[in-house]
């Protein structure tokens, strides 16, 4: 008696993808989602206000959890363009140039900074006033002591070891032509805040 075997056709896999095609994929499309977000993004003049705002009171912030850790004391000097952290220091005040994150800060081209000191309206200074030849030639000539170049330095805000900020201050980010900036205030107990402000 013959046995009558019956052949199943075998089941041939799904076609699908493989882990490495996968991953392959996902990075790819990664990339684009992040080149695309850039590009819807850009970087508007008010993008750029707030960030530059946002950046005052996250470094001050920073430098007040050091001042406190270290107890030491330390000062925020400022310019029309720009902005710079000192620490006080063997009875002077020091740059903090060695300090990646708190190095001396250069706004962009066009955004510039107004200060109030205690409802006080301050008049500052440019970071770097360009030196006419005859100063260049003196400047050479006669060599500047470091005590001359601390004396030089003259903070316009106190952070204190004690996590106080004094005096109160206001200062304001804008680009002329540009209705919207943005109010970075600080009070004496140590609260920082970043508003939206009309000029």
């Amino acid at each position: 008696m013959q046995a009558n075997f019956i052949t199943r056709p075998h089941k041939t896999s799904a076609a699908g993808f493989t882990l490495l095609e996968l991953l392959v994929v996902i990075v790819i499309v990664s990339i684009l989602v992040t080149y695309s977000t850039l590009a819807i993004r850009g970087t508007s003049p008010e993008d750029l206000i707030r960030e530059e705002a946002l950046r005052l009171q996250t470094l001050t912030e920073l430098v007040m959890e050091e001042s406190i850790l270290r107890g030491e004391e330390y000062g925020i000097e400022v310019f029309q363009d720009g902005y710079r952290f000192v620490r006080f220091s063997d009875d002077q005040w020091v740059t903090l140039d060695d300090d990646r994150i708190l190095r001396d800060r250069e706004l962009p081209a066009d955004m510039e900074l107004e200060m109030r000191l205690e409802e006080t309206d301050i008049v500052i200074n440019l970071a770097s006033e360009p030196m006419s030849d005859n100063e260049v030639e003196l400047n050479e000539a006669e060599e500047v002591s470091d005590e001359e170049q601390q004396e030089k330095i003259s903070p316009h805000i106190y952070i204190l070891s004690s996590g106080e900020i004094t005096p109160e201050f206001e200062i304001r980010f804008y680009i002329l032509g540009v209705e919207t900036s943005y109010l970075v205030t600080g009070v004496f107990d140590g609260t920082l805040n970043t508003e939206i402000s009309d000029l």
